[in-house]
């Protein structure tokens, strides 16, 4: 029952209908729903107005102290002052919290230390970090890391080329609707290679056709507006 209300709770916030669903999150926030936690703490960031900042650090200490590795991240990454939250580390300190959340599983900081190695701002630029820290992130469904993590792969960055899990990768992106705007990117990657490109012995027209309209659909959703853990 817990879970089912945390579903209508995010439809509801899908919706903009955000006092009902703060209505049914409540309750279970109380009781030390970690879930429901995360979300009222996330809703400075997702749209309420009415949620504010201190209301946001108040439910995400809560979540995080049940050990919910997406608040943990979200709460090291978040500038309350601004309302809004960093896509990496920005100092050491915020590297290890990052690290931290990323151990426990949280698929958003295993991105953020993605992009942190690809980078090389606050660590040393490393591609095959970048690749091991993206690869944890594909494996929970998360549609950046398939992308960059395919892409990788396809041109060798990391020293590997391997088109298969390239392709692999890509299709796992380009297959959730739910997303876009990666899904539609992955879609027309598919769609150039299949054509040929980068490597004429991989050309299938009828595949690369499937993924051309793939894609074509996907442009038509709309974007997704929330992190991915938000959409399980």
């Amino acid at each position: 029952m817990k879970f089912h209300r945390i579903g209508i709770a995010k439809r509801l916030i899908l919706a903009r209908k955000y006092e009902k669903a703060k209505l049914l999150l409540r309750s279970l926030a109380k009781n030390e729903n970690s879930e429901a936690q995360l979300l009222l703490g996330y809703l400075h960031y997702g749209g309420d107005t009415k949620t504010t900042a201190k209301d946001s650090q108040y439910w995400l200490k809560r979540s995080a102290k049940n050990r919910n590795a997406e608040a943990v991240a979200l709460l090291e990454s978040s500038n309350f002052k601004e309302g809004s939250w960093s896509n990496e580390p920005e100092s050491r300190k915020s590297l290890s919290m990052t690290l931290k959340a990323a151990n426990m599983g949280s698929a958003e900081a295993q991105r953020s230390l993605a992009c942190a190695y690809a980078h090389g701002d606050v660590v040393p630029q490393d591609d095959i970090t970048t690749m091991c820290w993206d690869e944890k992130a594909a494996k929970q469904g998360l549609a950046e890391s398939q992308n960059d993590l395919a892409l990788m792969l396809l041109h060798g960055m990391g020293g590997v080329v391997d088109t298969e899990r390239a392709i692999y990768w890509y299709k796992q992106s380009a297959s959730e609707d739910c997303n876009v705007p990666y899904a539609q990117w992955a879609a027309e990657a598919l769609a150039r290679i299949f054509s040929g490109d980068p490597y004429e012995e991989l050309t299938n027209l009828k595949e690369s056709e499937y993924w051309k309209k793939r894609a074509q659909y996907l442009s038509t959703l709309e974007f997704r507006g929330h992190p991915d853990w938000f959409y399980k």
